[in-house]
């Protein structure tokens, strides 16, 4: 763990995997609430915030939720530039860098919209549209087609990854869940699992959407978390299988606050 200089550290990278868990624990539950009430009308980050701010105390929460999500940013950043992860040096190292920086983008527009939305104003466009100008601003580069191609086939490799640490279980390697009974280990682990596995069927087919618009040249084929719930329900069981995902975006919500909780953040190796 960090010394006691940088345990300061730590607090911020607590603080910021909780708020992100509310965020997705608020997604999930409004996509799942949707659905079962037969409108399947997936949610996002922004929508999410939208409904927050809309409920008792709602300025409050957001308050709070926006300063979480502003430690999580700056946490991420701190990964990017100082590492103090898994990996030191070599090309894992270097992915987790960028990983982190990614990651510390996304959330701050997540952050810049719940303070928009606290100070009165529109939480910006949905995912969808900011997914769609994005893959626009990147089509309008030399080879851009290619390279939304590559991100999309990024995006399926990620899943996939996702997929993997779910079954294998292998984010428990950064957890210490010590303290918990045997039931609790084996439901929480069970939890956590879940909401990897469909954040990652996400991403998934968001890189589905990446690639057939790259393929066609077309950014209106983008998608953010919303559109790829929503591109469920004309499949086959497609409203069954969007509750389903939708409630287990919510489950890799819990997943993020027992990291906050229970996370060896900051560590090369288990804390025994």
């Amino acid at each position: 763990m960090f010394d006691d200089r940088n345990e300061w550290m730590t607090r911020v990278a607590r603080i910021g995997y909780l708020a992100k868990g509310v965020v997705y624990i608020c997604v999930g539950a409004f996509s799942a609430m949707a659905a079962f009430a037969g409108r399947a009308k997936a949610s996002d980050s922004r929508a999410a915030l939208d409904k927050i701010s809309e409920q008792p105390f709602g300025r409050v929460m957001l308050a709070t939720l926006a300063a979480g999500l502003l430690c999580f940013v700056v946490w991420r950043l701190i990964e990017a530039i100082a590492n103090p992860g898994e990996y030191r040096s070599g090309f894992k190292a270097l992915v987790s860098r960028v990983r982190a920086l990614f990651s510390a983008v996304i959330y701050s527009g997540i952050t810049l919209a719940a303070v928009r939305t606290l100070m009165g104003g529109s939480s910006g466009g949905g995912g969808d549209r900011t997914a769609r100008d994005s893959t626009a601003k990147v089509m309008a580069t030399p080879y851009g087609s290619w390279a939304v191609i590559l991100i999309g086939l990024g995006l399926i490799g990620y899943g996939i990854f996702q997929w993997r640490r779910a079954y294998r279980r292998s984010y428990e390697r950064k957890l210490n869940l010590s303290t918990l009974s045997r039931d609790q280990h084996r439901w929480v682990t069970r939890i956590c699992s879940f909401g990897l596995a469909a954040r990652g069927f996400v991403f998934g087919i968001v890189g589905v959407f990446l690639i057939q618009a790259g393929l066609q040249s077309d950014p209106g084929e983008a998608r953010g978390l919303s559109g790829a719930l929503n591109a469920l329900r004309g499949e086959a069981y497609g409203p069954v299988l969007f509750a389903v995902v939708a409630l287990g975006l919510a489950a890799y919500g819990v997943y993020c606050c027992v990291k906050g909780r229970y996370g060896q953040l900051g560590t090369a190796a288990p804390v025994a």
